[in-house]
């Protein structure tokens, strides 16, 4: 398809206009996305705010700013990747951001046979947070999710526990809430065949007896312990604090400040449903909104059931699903034209509104 016609310039209109998308997965990250938006918010004359966003799986570290340090640990076959850490000030020193999906994710992993899919182990976290703690930091978020494993967080456990436990305060952000046993319903999604969940479940169950055994922590009574494959559960085990990865992005970023100052909020992920009412980007940002904040939500696509769910949730809310104003194929081969026409619209739409009314 075209790119977008060339308009004549905007008046101003609008006092700040805050782009904040999260990943549409398999074809953009949330940081091109939103510098894509805000591409076509710059030709108003108004302030753009860019925040990536991400719940805690894949986008997560690329969500905070900061100097970005590259250190070799084992993947989830054990094949040595090239994993980023970003360092960031906080009241308390150093904080170092991680993201699981980097180490241990589905990318490293694609089409494993069933076999692999079991024998893939989340030993590279443990090694990348002890490397993050050799930088002097002093407390590390990582964001859990989008991981290949299924090993119920066993592998970064052991590295852990067996170089003394955290080295600093560490805080798991998760992208579901789901508990330690329901990470056998997720193992099927990456690759473990149906004839070998029982397999995991035996796992799980000797991983919760054994964190039980050696620290005392039962990870099946907490939420969260089961994301990334028990990721956080073997995390939590050692003192780890699990939280919510939206939460954590929109505290550390002070996202709802931003949003007051904004008139205008740009958001959207990459299929807006259910779960995108639950502890999602979307949802999450629609929350936080109050006053004459407008909200444009650009997705991939809208199932249409959550989609009246949202509206009658956050009235203000505009959604746009570029399957449905363009076609399935435009929107995942020419997703920045179509995202970035849908913007240029939307806008000129604000615009002659307020020409009208006023």
């Amino acid at each position: 398809m075209s790119k977008p016609i060339e308009r004549p310039e905007m008046p101003t209109f609008l006092s700040q206009v805050l782009v904040s998308m999260d990943k549409f997965r398999g074809t953009a990250t949330a940081r091109q996305l939103c510098d894509s938006v805000a591409k076509i918010v710059a030709r108003i004359n108004t302030t753009v705010d860019v925040q990536p966003m991400s719940d805690g799986g894949e986008g997560f570290r690329e969500s905070f700013v900061g100097d970005v340090v590259v250190v070799d640990v084992p993947g989830p076959l054990g094949t040595v990747v090239a994993a980023p850490i970003t360092l960031g000030n906080s009241p308390g020193g150093t904080l170092a951001f991680l993201e699981v999906s980097e180490v241990v994710g589905r990318s490293h992993l694609i089409e494993p046979t069933s076999a692999q899919a079991i024998e893939a182990s989340s030993a590279g976290v443990g090694h990348l947070i002890l490397a993050a703690a050799q930088l002097g930091v002093s407390s590390i978020l990582i964001g859990c999710g989008g991981s290949a494993t299924s090993d119920g967080g066993l592998g970064c456990y052991q590295v852990l526990r067996d170089a003394g436990g955290l080295p600093v305060a560490v805080t798991a952000a998760t992208d579901v809430i789901a508990r330690f046993s329901e990470l056998i319903r997720y193992a099927g999604q990456k690759g473990v065949s149906p004839d070998d969940l029982k397999i995991i479940k035996q796992r799980v169950d000797e991983a919760r007896s054994l964190y039980v055994v050696e620290q005392g922590v039962d990870v099946e009574m907490l939420e969260r312990s089961g994301a990334s494959g028990g990721i956080p559960g073997g995390l939590a085990a050692l003192g780890a604090e699990l939280t919510s990865g939206l939460d954590a992005v929109v505290r550390s970023v002070n996202l709802e400040q931003r949003i007051e100052r904004s008139s205008l909020v740009i958001t959207g992920e990459g299929r807006l449903d259910h779960g995108s009412l639950d502890g999602k980007v979307t949802g999450g940002i629609a929350a936080l909104l109050s006053g004459d904040t407008a909200l444009l939500v650009v997705c991939g696509s809208i199932e249409m059931v959550a989609a009246q769910e949202f509206r009658s949730r956050y009235p203000r809310a505009n959604l746009v699903s570029l399957v449905d104003r363009f076609d399935q194929r435009t929107a995942m081969t020419d997703v920045f034209g179509c995202v970035e026409l849908v913007v240029t619209e939307e806008l000129e739409k604000y615009s002659s509104w307020l020409r009208t009314v006023n």
